[in-house]
């Protein structure tokens, strides 16, 4: 039977303390609440068994307010990230916490995964050649296309839905800049999941794909 009490918001998985020089390759988690702290912990032996030396750590902005040392905790492995992926980040006092941490080390990282969050965490999106801070053009242009009218309906969100299903597949067609906004549209998809497998896939995929070879 699955376990899914652990709610630690600030879990760190790796054999040692998190040190500059200990090699480890980080992988932070910065989210709402600590519901993936849970399949994190569980998927952590999977993954270290492919990738020697990765500390996964999740980080839950709802705890921040009442406990300032996981904020601490969260700001410091954010400085020391090479891939964030951050979700669920709308609340200002949340943003005002750890926005300036994020902004400082983007440019460094790896890669850099804003999803279904406020603006200003979504255009700090870096993954290999999209950039979300740059103006729309070519793949952006393309999908501001695919999303058709803004007009309201009952139906909107279900096509939005569809949409999203639909786009990895179409736009592993596209050459260039389109793979790695598939690859934010399939992060996307991992993390709605939400199961143990899906956080697995998404922390494997996106190392995969965007981490230096470290032999």
């Amino acid at each position: 039977m699955r376990d899914d009490s652990f709610t630690s918001p600030d879990l760190t998985l790796s054999p040692d303390p998190i040190r500059a020089d200990d090699g480890l390759y980080r992988f932070v988690i910065v989210t709402l609440d600590a519901h993936a702290a849970g399949p994190a912990m569980r998927v952590a032996g999977r993954l270290a068994k492919d990738f020697p030396g990765i500390s996964i750590s999740v980080h839950a902005a709802a705890e921040w307010a009442e406990n300032p040392a996981a904020l601490a905790r969260a700001r410091a492995d954010v400085a020391r990230a090479n891939i964030i992926v951050a979700n669920l980040l709308f609340i200002e006092e949340h943003l005002t916490a750890i926005l300036p941490q994020m902004q400082a080390v983007r440019d460094r990282l790896d890669a850099f995964v804003g999803v279904i969050s406020d603006p200003q965490i979504v255009k700090l999106t870096r993954m290999g050649d999209l950039d979300m801070a740059q103006p729309a053009s070519g793949a952006m242009a393309f999908l501001k296309k695919l999303r058709g009218s803004k007009s309201p309906s009952a139906s909107s969100g279900e096509r939005q839905m569809a949409l999203l299903r639909r786009l990895p597949k179409i736009l592993r067609f596209i050459p260039g800049k389109a793979q790695d906004m598939r690859a934010w549209f399939l992060s996307m998809q991992y993390w709605l999941g939400g199961s143990d497998d899906n956080i697995e896939g998404m922390i494997r995929f996106l190392v995969s794909r965007y981490a230096p070879n470290r032999d």
